[in-house]
């Protein structure tokens, strides 16, 4: 991993925390489904933008329409629907927690699938890396974690999770000859004309929608969605769908940290302990080498 590769890493991480706060000022005024549909739509129309600036990104999307319809379907259109139905019963410290499985997923889909082992340092990266993250949203997953039906929006998580894992396996393993921006304009695109009938019909109609609320949609579609899937797709070719994943366990810390900025939210020692445990976990689950980074 390149010292470029881990500035990807951490801007990915802050960009795609920054979607916390867009959900938290949009969600309450559109609804979870309604904003996750419109997220989409306003990613696959920057895409959109990309593929008629350039000719070469039309020929990617051709010759492999077939791959990135998976990938959109598995990677944006599932898991956004799946973790939109989750997210009305079930409070962000479950979520994020579940969300720190993705690598997980991923490094086991990677080695039996597709031979790709992972060394031991990397798989304990991970253990403590989720430990970590159950330490830093410790206060949310205390208390009323789960509500309404039980089990089964934990499990609308999960198979999002699932689908994260799949989508990054098979953009490595299968579209390395594509350049990531027809690889995020040919999926979203795709995963937008999903979302499309699922935003009509979950669109709060009749209702005020202030133009805060608007800003945040419109913000975590261009650049907490289609600018920085243009980013992840790099980041897995450069350094693999697991280590890729990994960035699910820092999303947290920059997501708490802007929620202390911003919305004047709580600080307290939990996510200090939790976030110096979770970095050493990614150092270890990144496979770094300090010399190597210096000399990079």
């Amino acid at each position: 991993m390149t010292r470029r590769d881990l500035i990807t890493f951490f801007t990915l991480s802050f960009m795609w925390s920054l979607s916390f706060i867009f959900y938290r000022v949009g969600v309450p005024e559109f609804g979870s489904i309604a904003f996750a549909s419109l997220r989409v739509l306003f990613a696959g129309a920057t895409m959109l933008v990309f593929v008629l600036l350039n000719p070469k990104n039309r020929q990617g999307i051709r010759t492999k329409w077939k791959l990135l319809t998976v990938v959109g379907l598995f990677s944006t259109a599932i898991p956004f629907v799946l973790f939109s139905f989750s997210a009305q019963s079930v409070n962000a410290g479950v979520l994020a927690v579940l969300n720190a499985s993705v690598p997980m997923m991923s490094g086991f889909i990677a080695s039996t699938f597709f031979n790709d082992k992972l060394a031991k340092k990397q798989i304990l990266g991970l253990v403590i890396g989720v430990i970590g993250v159950i330490i830093l949203m410790s206060e949310n997953l205390v208390g009323e974690g789960v509500s309404g039906s039980g089990l089964l929006p934990l499990g609308y998580a999960l198979l999002g999770c699932v689908g994260y894992a799949t989508g990054a396996n098979i953009t490595r393993n299968y579209l390395q000859d594509l350049s990531p921006i027809p690889i995020t304009a040919g999926s979203i695109i795709i995963a937008s004309i999903v979302m499309l009938p699922i935003g009509l019909y979950e669109f709060p109609y009749g209702k005020s929608i202030s133009l805060q609320a608007w800003v945040s949609v419109i913000c975590i579609g261009v650049f907490s969605t289609a600018i920085a899937l243009v980013f992840m797709n790099q980041l897995i070719k450069n350094i693999g769908p697991t280590r890729a994943t990994s960035i699910t366990l820092v999303i947290p810390i920059f997501a708490i940290f802007f929620g202390y900025i911003l919305l004047n939210e709580a600080l307290d020692i939990f996510a200090i302990v939790g976030s110096v445990v979770i970095l050493f976990g990614t150092y270890l689950s990144l496979n770094l080498s300090i010399k190597g980074l210096i000399r990079s």
